[in-house]
């Protein structure tokens, strides 16, 4: 049963030091900027007694090469800057090059940091600049306390701002066993940032120069403002007053589904919309910038908690694990609701860091909400065009498109051209654009074999009698690219054989596997198809010589089609294990 009034909690102190000799006493700032544009990781060391602690880091960006650090002025305690340069290689930042520099600081003074990447040199020691700092920085410093850490050895916090409706990282700490912290960011434009760790997020309100200190319950995620600025302490009595409707899955990731009656929920959501509303009407605050940010904040609280628990109560147990839900299943009438003509008209949404999953989760209950028939009709382009046409602003399209580019799975150039082309006017502008150029470049060349024929290279089958696809003319062929080292090729097999066994009476349809093995494993290779009992026509194929290199097959499984004229239909199937898809595939090919 789901509780309506949380435990309460003694009352945590949120003290707003308003001078900056406070903050400072027993705390350096470093401040600086990296001179050139580049991608950066900086880590604040601490060194006790020879033993090193990694206790904060910075990201630098291209856009933003601004850091500043906060570093406690404690005696026998020394620190070094640890300054590691990346470059983007795939997806991921791969560290090229490394280097440090020690922090010779004096109590109670602060300082600027100037690096110049293209001069750094640990031997010559150059390419920085430490200077005292005269002049006051308009620094923002958050400290205070978690409380009920589970484990000794400390918390990794981050602090989130927010870029175009999602929360991303700019810098992170690590508490003490204590669990004390202290962040220091540069706030050039106030609006809401979130400090955050695996198990809860806290969301608060920053101008340049603040001076905040708060306690966190690790345990509940519960954060208590008793002084404060006003906008915090409105933003606390907001999250006060939804907290009955919050706790789970949404300020809080980790906590138990099977306690909650989504009935005695929607419940208590109904008791409170009232006083929702009347706190909406009320809001009483001279900072206009923060009026518009926080009504926008209001109406997704309001929304994305509700259907946000919805998506985690879709999801059931496997084996005792509740795997990530991805589709909702069941939606009671209470959700229709929220489902309004027009949503997301204004972009203004996206100073909230919550808002794109907004968008998202709204997109996926338009679609809950169509009946079981309706759903199961539905391609995956027919989908996403309804998932698109539940977005208003051209704006928030063009994000929306972005985020579901990368999620929604593609196999191929046909796929790419009747996903994502009809919505080509809204990858004109970054991210995506770039999303858009990049998956199509995965697939742009497969042009130089779709309609070629397929009669360009002829194998050995397990008695050594050489195959060619001509000798499958009038028929279709399916080809799947194996080898006996690769384990997610064996993990297709068994939905093979059931694609197989449904089309066993087909005379039109051929099953073609190919292994890349080597030549002088030609034994392990028969063994294989003995063990699996793989139907169909095996050829080998002597380490890719004669046909994996020809068609520039870089990563197996591979999937492919050929027509019954001997022309290449696809390379790049879906898999078997989506035996649904597939099938089109093949009752396409054996249609025409």
């Amino acid at each position: 049963m789901l509780p309506i009034v949380k435990k309460l909690i003694p009352a945590i102190a949120f003290l707003v030091v308003v001078t900056c000799a406070s903050a400072q006493r027993n705390t350096h700032f470093v401040s600086g900027r990296l001179s050139e544009k580049s991608l950066a990781e900086l880590q604040l060391v601490q060194v006790v007694n020879n033993n090193s602690r990694q206790i904060a880091e910075y990201k630098i960006f291209p856009k933003n090469r601004d850091f500043v650090f906060s570093i406690p002025a404690e005696k026998g305690v020394t620190y070094r800057l640890q300054i590691n340069m990346m470059k983007q290689e795939g997806r991921h930042p791969k560290l090229y090059k490394a280097f440090t520099l020690p922090l010779s600081l004096n109590p109670e003074q602060n300082y600027t940091l100037r690096i110049t990447p293209s001069k750094l040199n640990d031997t010559k020691k150059t390419g920085w600049e430490l200077k005292q700092d005269i002049a006051t920085s308009p620094v923002t410093f958050i400290s205070g306390t978690v409380v009920n850490i589970p484990i000794r050895t400390g918390l990794q916090i981050s602090l989130q701002n927010v870029e175009d409706g999602a929360m991303v990282s700019c810098n992170s700490v690590q508490t003490s066993s204590e669990g004390s912290f202290e962040i220091a960011c540069h706030v050039k434009q106030e609006g809401f940032y979130y400090l955050s760790t695996v198990r809860w997020r806290a969301r608060v309100y920053l101008k340049p120069g603040d001076r905040l200190q708060l306690d966190i319950d690790h345990k509940t995620g519960d954060v208590t403002f008793v002084n404060g600025s006003c906008e915090n302490q409105i933003l606390y009595q907001w999250q006060q007053l939804i907290s009955p409707i919050t706790a789970y899955g949404y300020n809080l990731s980790t906590f138990t589904t099977d306690s909650i009656d989504l009935n005695e929920y929607i419940r208590t959501y109904e008791k409170l919309q009232p006083a929702m509303a009347d706190f909406f009407r009320k809001i009483n605050n001279t900072n206009p910038q923060f009026v518009k940010a926080f009504k926008n904040a209001i109406d997704i609280d309001s929304q994305l908690a509700p259907v946000n628990l919805l998506l985690y109560l879709s999801s059931k147990k496997v084996n005792g694990f509740r795997p990530t839900q991805k589709e909702f299943n069941e939606v009671p009438a209470f959700y229709k609701q929220f489902i309004q003509p027009g949503k997301f008209g204004n972009a203004s949404i996206l100073l909230i860091g919550e808002a794109r999953q907004f968008m998202y989760l709204y997109a996926k209950l338009n679609i809950a909400l169509l009946s079981r028939e309706e759903r199961e009709k539905l391609s995956q382009s027919e989908k996403l065009k309804l998932m698109m046409n539940s977005i208003s602003n051209d704006t928030l399209k063009s994000l929306f498109f972005n985020d579901q580019m990368g999620q929604m799975e593609i196999n191929n150039l046909t796929e790419f051209k009747e996903m994502f082309e009809p919505f080509k006017k809204y990858a004109k502008i970054s991210p995506a654009r770039e999303t858009y150029n990049s998956i199509y470049g995965l697939f742009s060349g497969d042009t130089t074999f779709i309609g070629k024929s397929s009669y360009n290279f002829s194998l050995p089958d397990t008695s050594g009698k050489i195959v060619t696809m001509k000798d499958f003319k009038n028929k279709v062929v399916f080809v799947d690219v194996w080898a006996t080292w690769c384990g997610p090729c064996r993990g297709q097999f068994p939905f093979l054989k059931e694609i197989e066994e449904e089309y066993a009476n087909n005379k039109d349809l051929v099953f073609v596997g190919i292994s890349l093995d080597k030549v002088n494993v030609k034994q392990k290779w028969m063994d294989m198809i003995r063990k699996e009992n793989l139907g169909g026509i095996q050829l080998l194929d002597d380490f890719g010589k004669g046909f994996g290199r020809k068609y520039e097959i870089a990563a197996i499984p591979r999937f492919m089609l050929i027509d019954r004229q001997g022309r290449w239909i696809e390379i790049r199937c879906p898999r078997p294990e989506a035996k649904e898809d597939l099938k089109r595939y093949l009752d396409k090919a054996l249609s025409e």
